[in-house]
C-alpha cells in the first residue's frame, strides 16, 4: 500500500531529478535554431569552461576494477546491485563510476554500464520505496567514460538499489553484462556509501576475483588519478629508513576540530614511462592515524587503522569515515611499512604520501601545517608537501567537486564537437555562398561587357543605318530638287521673252531651294525632322504635281486612317520611296501617264505606282535600298501593253503603327 505513492511521486519529480537536463545529454540539439555568433559565443564559453575542469586522467598500475554480474546472451536480464546506508541518512546525489576497458580501436571505454536501468532508495523495512531516478537510450549517457552524476532532491533512505532492465555487451565477448567500478552516495561532501557492504544479484569469480568482486564498489577507488586544472604541482613526500626503526610524524591542527574523515593520497609513481616502482610504491602494509588534545599524546584516540593483505587494497586515494573525534593533534606511524624488493637492503623500508587530509565538516583542516618527524635514521625529501594542498597534477579539491568536474567536461566534450560541426557547416555553406557569389558577380561582370559591346554594336548600326539614310535622303531628296532645277532653269531660258511665266519659274525654283534646306536639314537630325510628312497623302499630292507637271497624274488613297497610323520615320521613308520613284520615272522612263495607288489595311500597306513610259529591266538600286530601309517587300512587272509596274508590300507588324485610340460610345 506504501509503494505505489511513493513511485508515483518519484516517476513526478523525475524531470528535475535527473541529469538528463544538461545540454550534451538532452535530445536533439536544435543547433539550426541558433545563430553563428550564439554558435561561436557558446563554443568559446565550453573552451572557458573545460579550461577550468579537472582532467581526466586515468590510473596505471594494478588496482580493483570494480564490480561485474555474471554474463548472459539476453539484454533483458535483470540485474541489481544495492548499497545499504546508514539508518535514515539524508542523501543528495549519487555518483556511478564506469568500469572501463581499454579498447585496441576506440581507447578507453565504458564496458557493461546498462543502457536502461533505475535509481531506488528505501527505509530500512522497506515500506517506503521510490524511484527517483529512471535512464534509458533517449539520455544518451553512452558512450562515456566519465562518472554519471545523479543528482536529486533531498531524501533519506537506509538503502540504494541501481536496477538495471537492459544491459549492454561486454567488451570481450560481446555477453551481456552489467559492470560499475564504483558507486557514490553523497550528503554534502560527505560518501555516505563508502566501504558500506554491498548486495548483488550476480558476481563472477575467476582467477581476478580479488579485483572483481562487490566490496570493490564502496572502497573509494575510481580508475582516475586526481588532476585539476588550477594550482601547482607538488612532488610526493618519500622517507626510506632501516627496518629497526619506526616511522612518524606529528600535526598541531591549532585547534581543536571535531575529525570525521582521512584522506590519504598516495605517491604518484607514474610520471615515468614505463613507471619507476610499483603502483603501491610507499603503501604501507600497516599504518595508524591518532588524534588527540595534548601535544604528549598521553589522551590519544585511534582514529584509523590501515591494514592491507594485497595490492588490490590500495588505490590513489584512501578516504575512510573515522568516528567524530574532537582532537588538535594527529600523528600518523606505521608499524609495518611498505618493503622494495629492488632496493639496496639498508633502504629497502620506505613510506610514500602526496597529501594527508583531515577532514573536519568536509574541511580539510591540516592543510598548510607543518609535520614534525620524530627522531630517527631516515632519508626524508619533501617535507612539507605532505599538507601543501597538492598532489602531482595540480591542486586537490574535494571528492564530490572533483567528480562533478569530471562529469561536466564528459558533457561539454560531447557537446563541443557538436557545436563544431554545425559551425563547420555554416562555414562550408558560407564558402559556398560566396562562390557562388562571386560567380554570379563575374557573370554579371561579362553579362555587362556583353552588354555595353551589343550596345555598342547597336549604336554602331544606328550610325550605319542613319548614314545611310542621309545618304539616301540627300541622294533621293537633293537629287531630285536639284533636277527639277535644272528642269526650271531650262524652262526659264525657253521663257524669257515671258516676264510672268519667268518670275513664276523663279518663284518654283526658290520654292525648291526651300525644300531642299528642309531636306538637308532633316538628314541632319531625322529625329528633329518632325515637320516632313506630317500629312502623308497631301506630300505625295504635292510631290507628284511638281514633278509630274508635263504628264497625266492619276493618285487615289485607300484606308487613309491606316496610313495615317505609321510612325513619322516610316512616312518619311515611305514619302522618299514614291518621291524616288517618280524621279526615276521623269528622268529615265518619258512616260506619259502616271498611275499610284496607296492602300492601307490592319495587316498591310499597298503601293502601286504604274507608267506608260519605256520600261525597265532591272529595279534602280536606290528604289531597293529605299525598300530595305522600309523592311518591305518590293517587285516590279513590264506589262504587255508597255511601261512599269512599280509594287511596295509593308507588314503592319513591323511598319510601326502608332497605338489606335477608340472613342467610347455614349450608350456603352
Amino acid at each position: 500500500m506504501h509503494r505505489f505513492p511513493s513511485i508515483l511521486i518519484a516517476i513526478l519529480t523525475l524531470a528535475i531529478s535527473q541529469p538528463g537536463t544538461t545540454w550534451a545529454a538532452t535530445n536533439e540539439l536544435h543547433y539550426r535554431d541558433y545563430t553563428t555568433v550564439q554558435l561561436k559565443t557558446r563554443l568559446a564559453e565550453i573552451d572557458a569552461e573545460l579550461a577550468g575542469l579537472a582532467r581526466f586522467t586515468p590510473r596505471t598500475g594494478t588496482g580493483t576494477i570494480g564490480w561485474i554480474s555474471t554474463r548472459a546472451g539476453s539484454r533483458d536480464r535483470r540485474e541489481w546491485v544495492e548499497i545499504a546506508l546508514p539508518e535514515n541518512t539524508p542523501i543528495d546525489q549519487i555518483v556511478l563510476v564506469p568500469l572501463l576497458w581499454n579498447d585496441a580501436q576506440k581507447g578507453l571505454q565504458a564496458d557493461g554500464f546498462p543502457e536502461v536501468f533505475d535509481v531506488i532508495i528505501g527505509n530500512k523495512d522497506r515500506s517506503e520505496i521510490e524511484v527517483i531516478a529512471r535512464f534509458g537510450p533517449e539520455d544518451r549517457l553512452l558512450p562515456r567514460t566519465a562518472p554519471l552524476v545523479i543528482p536529486i532532491p533531498k531524501k533519506t533512505a537506509s538503502w540504494m538499489r541501481i536496477k538495471a532492465t537492459r544491459l549492454m555487451p561486454d567488451a570481450r565477448e560481446g555477453n551481456y553484462i552489467f559492470c560499475l567500478s564504483e558507486i557514490m552516495v553523497f550528503n554534502g561532501d560527505r560518501n555516505v556509501a563508502l566501504a558500506q557492504p554491498v548486495q548483488v544479484s550476480s558476481e563472477v569469480g575467476g582467477w581476478g576475483v580479488e579485483a572483481i568482486n562487490k566490496d570493490a564498489l564502496t572502497d573509494g577507488f575510481t580508475p582516475f588519478l586526481m588532476d585539476a586544472s588550477s594550482g601547482t604541482d607538488s612532488n610526493p613526500h618519500l622517507a626510506f629508513f632501516p627496518e629497526n626503526h619506526t616511522y612518524s610524524f606529528t600535526l598541531d591542527l591549532g585547534s581543536t576540530n571535531s575529525v570525521d574523515e582521512i584522506r590519504i593520497h598516495s605517491a604518484d609513481m607514474s610520471e615515468y614511462v614505463p613507471q619507476l616502482g610499483n603502483s603501491d610504491f610507499g603503501v604501507p602494509y600497516h599504518l595508524v592515524i591518532e588524534g588527540a588534545n595534548r601535544p604528549d599524546f598521553s589522551d590519544a584516540v585511534a582514529l584509523l587503522d590501515y591494514r592491507r593483505e594485497s595490492i588490490y587494497e590500495s588505490g590513489a586515494i584512501l578516504i575512510r569515515h573515522v568516528p567524530e573525534t574532537r582532537c588538535r593533534h594527529i600523528r600518523l606511524s606505521i608499524p609495518e611499512p611498505y618493503q622494495t624488493p629492488y632496493m639496496p637492503a639498508g633502504r629497502r623500508r620506505n613510506f610514500g604520501l602526496a597529501e594527508l587530509e583531515i577532514i573536519s565538516n568536509g574541511r580539510n583542516v591540516a592543510q598548510g601545517t607543518p609535520p614534525v618527524f620524530s627522531r630517527q635514521k631516515a632519508l626524508l625529501q619533501q617535507r612539507n608537501s605532505i599538507t601543501d594542498g597538492s598532489n602531482h597534477y595540480g591542486e586537490i579539491l574535494p571528492i564530490r567537486k572533483w567528480i562533478e568536474q569530471l562529469a561536466r567536461r564528459h558533457d561539454l566534450e560531447r557537446e563541443r564537437p557538436l557545436l563544431a560541426a554545425e559551425l563547420e557547416k555554416r562555414y562550408d555553406r558560407q564558402q559556398s555562398t560566396i562562390r557562388r557569389m562571386i560567380g554570379l558577380a563575374i557573370l554579371l561582370a561579362v553579362g555587362i561587357v556583353i552588354s555595353l559591346l551589343i550596345g555598342w554594336i547597336v549604336r554602331m548600326r544606328a550610325v550605319l543605318n542613319i548614314r545611310e539614310r542621309i545618304a539616301a535622303n540627300l541622294h533621293d531628296e537633293l537629287g531630285a530638287n536639284l533636277h527639277a532645277i535644272g528642269l526650271l532653269g531650262d524652262m526659264a531660258k525657253n521663257k524669257v521673252d515671258a516676264r510672268d511665266t519667268l518670275l513664276e519659274i523663279l518663284d518654283r525654283i526658290r520654292q525648291l531651294t526651300e525644300r531642299s534646306g528642309k531636306a538637308a536639314r532633316h538628314c541632319a537630325n531625322l529625329l528633329e525632322a518632325k515637320e516632313l510628312c506630317a500629312d502623308l497623302t497631301e506630300e505625295m499630292k504635292h510631290s507628284s504635281d511638281r514633278l509630274l507637271a508635263d504628264a497625266e497624274h492619276n493618285l487615289t488613297f485607300e484606308g487613309v486612317e491606316f496610313i495615317h497610323r505609321l510612325t513619322p520615320r516610316k512616312r518619311i521613308d515611305l514619302f522618299l520611296f514614291y518621291k524616288e520613284c517618280l524621279t526615276n520615272i521623269v528622268r529615265h522612263s518619258h512616260a506619259t501617264c502616271v498611275t499610284t495607288r496607296l492602300t492601307g489595311s490592319p495587316k498591310e500597306i499597298h503601293l502601286i505606282i504604274t507608267d506608260n513610259g519605256q520600261g525597265l529591266r532591272d529595279i534602280p538600286r536606290s528604289l531597293k535600298r529605299r525598300a530595305h530601309l522600309l523592311r518591305a517587300k518590293l517587285g516590279i512587272e513590264n506589262p504587255p501593253t508597255g511601261g512599269t509596274c512599280i509594287a511596295l508590300k509593308l507588314k503592319t507588324k513591323i511598319c510601326g503603327f502608332k497605338p489606335l485610340r477608340l472613342k467610347e460610345s455614349k450608350g456603352s
